[in-house]
């Protein structure tokens, strides 16, 4: 089923909703066979998108497109595989293909998000810097989204100190976003791991970055907050990792800070408060 997942990924027009419909829905030896226009029947796809659906499907080439992948050291996780996530094999919307690049091994570990705003102040960088060495001490991979400001610093502290990130973007491997980031982007390929669940050619969307969050808190044993605006993608994080059944950490701010209404609200709600990695660890490891 992989090379079919891979060629349901080359199809733009189909979305992560309505492969997921696909898949729970349609026994697995008859899903081979359906021809792009039962797929566009089944799932009621309005004409013109029907259309395009089809155009996608026919232009699919597998030896080239393997050959790309190859070629650019791009690896497949199918949810099929024994090294698939556990955790992540336990949400009602698992990505069924990721890309990846870099350290599969990685998946086997135990890991811990960390997400928060894009304006991170120096406040959060001293959070970060406090934080993530003895998390990283402690054996669990640094997971976030690679996108500007805590995430991106959270994946440099743990490269810093020797330790093990993984990235999970909302974009194909082709064109990386955001931009700013592509150095370090290159060196957790290098280093740790990145994983997508959109082809390589696949350009951000809005709405790839709460399905990229689900996955971010989907692989982890908790999800840990470090500054959010009231209004803030960090929160739709940790929204899901609650979905999910998952710890929720979160670190305290000022009253006055627009960064910390976010994070005093979810520990007003129940998230725990974070001031050491003890706070952490003594949940994670009950």
């Amino acid at each position: 089923m992989k090379n079919w997942l891979l060629h349901m990924k080359y199809c733009p027009s189909l979305s992560v909703k309505q492969l997921s419909k696909l898949w729970r829905e349609i026994p697995k030896d008859r899903l081979r066979s359906l021809a792009p226009n039962e797929i566009a029947v089944f799932l009621e796809m309005p004409e013109e998108k029907s259309e395009r659906f089809k155009k996608e499907f026919y232009q699919f080439n597998l030896v080239s497109t393997t050959n790309e992948l190859d070629n650019r050291e791009i690896q497949l996780v199918s949810i099929e595989d024994d090294y698939y996530p556990q955790l992540l094999r336990e949400l009602y919307d698992p990505p069924l293909l990721l890309f990846a690049r870099g350290d599969l091994e990685l998946l086997a570990w135990e890991k811990l998000a960390i997400v928060g705003t894009r304006k991170m102040t120096e406040y959060g960088k001293q959070i970060l810097h406090h934080l993530v060495e003895p998390l990283c001490k402690e054996s669990l991979v640094i997971v976030s989204g690679l996108a500007t400001g805590i995430d991106a610093q959270a994946h440099r502290e743990a490269l810093e100190i020797g330790g093990k990130t993984m990235a999970v973007i909302g974009s194909g491997f082709f064109n990386f976003y955001p931009r700013e980031n592509m150095e370090l982007f290159e060196a957790i390929m290098k280093s740790g791991l990145v994983l997508s669940e959109y082809a390589p050619h696949v350009t951000a969307r809005k709405w790839h970055f709460p399905e990229r969050n689900r996955i971010i808190s989907g692989l982890c044993l908790g999800t840990l907050i470090i500054q959010a605006e009231k209004r803030s993608g960090s929160l739709i994080t940790a929204d899901a990792a609650l979905n999910q059944n998952r710890e929720v950490f979160a670190v305290p701010g000022g009253i006055f800070g627009l960064s910390s209404a976010g994070t005093n609200k979810l520990i007003q709600e129940g998230a725990k408060l974070v001031m050491d990695a003890p706070d952490i660890m003594e949940e994670l490891r009950q």
